[in-house]
């Protein structure tokens, strides 16, 4: 994620320009062209057509889904797509001949561009192949395209305008309903409601697939003129429908709301029963209880309310919402709240204070078998409060209370915590080996011996901190815990030159480990050998890495060292032929047996078409919910997800045939990607948005293959992605970033949602990734450590100098989460590099 998951501040981005004089040139021609073709264009699809354009005969090319290929012969040369905002045109344009182009070409170049989000370059385009093929079905194709952009490009009046035009040749087919739906889109952007309503009515007429979610959006219109009763009714017929579960709980609190408003609670609450059936998450469960809690109240079902309160309390301490409803029991005469419960309600929101008071009731009327872990509890909340002694007397009181029980060996080992947190570090130490010592097969005497390293390396004693690592793990050789442990121990050992005694832990670890954890020691313990000078163990080791887990991390870097570069022979257009997808169901065969007799074919699947047409729509969330919907329902069946892996490759819809591949990889003996068949490798590993990804890699002097990986682990090629951190689109691009990013470019008019177009978000990723190649020294590892945790983190895992060894630079970072991360990429780029042919690129 540009730049980081974790807040971490990015590098200040100049804000030059960054054309050359050539570039200026052709930008100011080029958007001279495109404005003065758009205002004809407005002139032109504004007004009625001259005469009647026949309903098409053929069938109306349909909007390739995100990443979809076109055929190589009718696309035009990719151009640098330009900003979104007019410059003032030259006194002259540039008088240059380009080559004319059928309006076949002109189409399909504008749905490439359509689809990558560079809705200026397409609106040229369609307004060409408009004007080159007026009367056909091409040319009505455009026009309808021409007009759409306008709404793509959020000038809602303009589009309005336009479709309206379209629709009024009175052809009845998917592009008039699709038509409909923009007018409508238009007019509720515009805040027009009685308009967007009556067109949304327009496009249910036409019952396509995505009809209940016109539905959706007429309600929330119905609501914004106070039509209540018709919202609620909208909203009630979308929830009890069979879309995606999450937009129909969507729906259901919408349609509460309303009833709400509308004063009817007890048809409210009975719609709350039902999403209360439907969902499923504990914390939104949780949320909705509390939230919903005062409808039974409103008729008289205290018993009720009250039962959901507890619920949601129970379920979800940490929420928001939950000590208002702790507030709100606590009030009501009725009901005797567990001081217990309060008590973790308050602890969960750190206020300690309010929590010893509640615990300190809550042992009041405790029993022998609560007592100790509730003294327990509030030696924490003392520790809290920074009262140290009082916390070591209230751990000595949970101690004594719990003799030998659970609770006594969970308030020792806090004890020793506090000790330490106290500024008594080598107490601490000897505490926790003495609760090793003494209770070696208690499942917390790992941890203790954990925690004694890392206090060690507080002291600055990283010789014993690695010996207490290497003994954690040979005390303990079968938990990942003191797997990593050990492993960490031979690191220091090899970072400080003792490489023969790192290379036997390592050799340790890999024969106790299993797995990944294996693979890592027996990488390290090969580099180890060739730092003691054993060249020829060293490389056979790392051949048999390779061998074993060709497309592991640790096989990367084992090519790397021994200069074994791969490049695949596949052309990154090259079609998966039908001997290919053969192949996939042979393999399927040998492991899954005969494929079922009622195998669900994915193009009459309802959420497969709901997904299609709402990605028409550019409702690309909507369209990955029905998409989740549907791989949901195949997840325990390989041979339907295979199809609905398929199905969605020839659809465009690249992240979903990779989750469909994944899943079913998973599935097969072994889960290992590595054997499975070449189509289905290919999945895994697609290239979608080709055109945009090669142009903006050259752009910025990125290699491509590294690009797709990076793509590939940010969003898995999902254009709409979000995260939790609020990062967006196919490289997920923080906000904040993307605004310096836009300045750097020279990007005038950029908004957030312009993360979501593909060419863009692509662009800033490359760019931002570029900018951190530089700042590390051109090292990968660096630069994705910046990309992902932050260029400030970066630079203090790099030390503030060149990365020399990037292996110890990637281990030593302290964040799992990046660490995985450049792992990862650094991963996908040798499996893209040895999988496609990337020669000229």
């Amino acid at each position: 994620m540009a730049a980081t998951r974790r807040g971490a501040g990015t590098s200040p981005l100049p804000t030059h320009h960054l054309l050359t004089p050539h570039q200026t040139v052709w930008y100011n021609v080029d958007m001279y062209r495109l404005w003065c073709a758009l205002a004809l264009a407005v002139s032109l699809v504004a007004c009625a057509p001259e005469a009647p354009i026949p309903a098409p005969e053929t069938s109306i090319p349909a909007p390739p889904a995100p990443g979809v290929a076109q055929p190589a012969a009718t696309l035009l040369p990719s151009q640098p797509s330009p900003d979104v905002t007019p410059v003032s045109a030259p006194s002259a344009p540039d008088a240059t001949p380009t080559p004319a182009a059928s309006p076949d070409e002109l189409l399909a170049r504008g749905l490439e561009r359509r689809a990558a989000g560079d809705y200026d370059a397409a609106a040229e385009a369609f307004f060409a192949a408009m004007n080159a093929a007026p009367g056909t079905p091409v040319g009505r194709a455009a026009r309808f395209y021409l007009a759409e952009s306008f709404a793509l490009r959020e000038r809602w009046t303009s589009a309005v305008e336009a479709l309206t035009a379209f629709v009024a040749d009175g052809a009845q087919d998917e592009l008039t309903a699709r038509a409909w739906f923009w007018i409508a889109r238009s007019h509720e952007e515009a805040g027009s409601h009685a308009a967007a309503i009556a067109a949304y009515e327009q496009y249910r007429a036409f019952g396509t697939p995505a009809a209940l979610y016109a539905r959706m959006r007429q309600a929330a219109q119905e609501g914004a003129l106070g039509r209540l009763e018709d919202a609620a009714a909208g909203y009630e017929a979308v929830a009890r429908s069979e879309i995606a579960r999450g937009q129909r709980a969507a729906a259901y609190e919408a349609a509460i709301r309303t009833r709400r408003a509308l004063g009817q609670n007890d048809t409210a609450l009975q719609l709350a029963v039902e999403l209360l059936a439907l969902a499923q998450q504990p914390e939104y469960r949780a949320r909705l209880l509390i939230e919903l809690a005062d409808l039974p109240r409103s008729q008289g079902d205290l018993a009720t309310a009250r039962a959901w309160l507890i619920e949601g309390l129970e379920r979800a301490p940490g929420l928001p919402a939950a000590l208002a409803a702790v507030d709100r029991l606590r009030a009501d005469p009725e009901i005797a709240l567990p001081p217990e419960l309060v008590a973790r309600v308050y602890e969960a929101h750190g206020r300690w204070s309010d929590a010893l008071a509640a615990l300190d009731a809550a042992l009041a009327s405790a029993d022998e078998t609560r007592r100790a872990d509730l003294l327990r509890r509030r030696a924490l909340a003392l520790r809290e409060l920074g009262n140290f002694a009082a916390a070591l007397e209230g751990f000595d009181a949970a101690i004594a209370a719990a003799g030998g029980s659970d609770a006594s060996i969970q308030a020792r080992l806090d004890r020793i915590q506090t000790v330490g947190q106290s500024g008594a570090t080598e107490a601490a130490i000897q505490g926790y080996r003495d609760f090793a010592a003494e209770l070696p097969d208690d499942p917390r005497a790992p941890e203790a011996l954990r925690r004694a390293a890392v206090l060690l390396d507080r002291l600055g004693n990283a010789d014993a901190a690695a010996q207490q690592r290497i003994d954690l793990g040979r005390r303990y050789p079968a938990l990942p815990l003191a797997q990593e442990a050990w492993f960490a121990g031979g690191l220091h050992l090899f970072a400080s030159g003792q490489a023969a005694q790192a290379r036997q832990v390592w050799e340790e670890v890999a024969a106790a480990a299993s797995g990944s954890a294996a693979l890592r020691a027996r990488y390290w313990a090969a580099r180890a050998s060739l730092a003691s000078g054993d060249t020829d163990a060293g490389r056979a080791a790392l051949e048999q890495i390779i061998a074993a887990a060709p497309d592991s991390y640790p096989a990367a870097r084992a090519r790397a060292i021994l200069n074994r570069q791969e490049t695949g022979a596949l052309s990154l257009d090259a079609p998966i032929s039908a001997d290919d997808w053969r192949a996939v169901e042979e393999w399927l065969a040998a492991w899954a047996g005969a494929p079922p007799q009622d195998l669900p074919d994915p193009a009459s699947d309802p959420a497969v078409q709901r997904a299609l047409e709402l990605d028409a729509l550019n409702l690309r969330v909507e369209a990955m919910a029905e998409w989740s919907a549907a791989l949901a329902a195949r997840n325990d069946n390989p041979y339907a997800l295979y199809l609905l892996g398929r199905y969605a490759h020839d659809r465009g819809a690249a992240s979903v045939a990779l989750r469909a591949a994944n899943r079913l990889v998973r599935m097969a003996p072994g889960g290992d990607p590595t054997g499975a068949p070449l189509a289905l490798r290919r999945l895994l590993y697609p290239v979608p948005f080709t055109p945009v990804v090669l142009a903006r890699a050259r752009e910025f002097g990125v290699d491509p293959a590294f690009m797709f990986a990076l793509l590939r682990q940010e969003s898995a090629f999902d254009p709409a992605a979000t995260s939790w951190a609020g990062a967006r689109g196919l490289a997920q691009v923080m906000p904040a970033t993307g605004q310096g990013i836009a300045q750097a470019l020279g990007v005038t008019g950029f908004r957030e949602t312009d993360l979501y177009r593909p060419d863009l978000s692509v662009r800033f990723g490359a760019f931002y990734i570029s900018r951190q190649l530089a700042a590390m020294n051109g090292s990968l590892e660096g630069a994705l450590a910046a990309y992902n945790g932050g260029p400030g983190n970066a630079r203090r895992w790099s030390g503030g100098a060149p990365i020399a060894d990037p292996d110890l630079f990637t281990e030593r970072i302290d964040f799992s989460e990046t660490r995985n991360y450049v792992k990862s990429v650094i991963a996908q780029y040798d499996v893209y590099r040895r999988l496609y042919r990337w020669d000229g690129e």
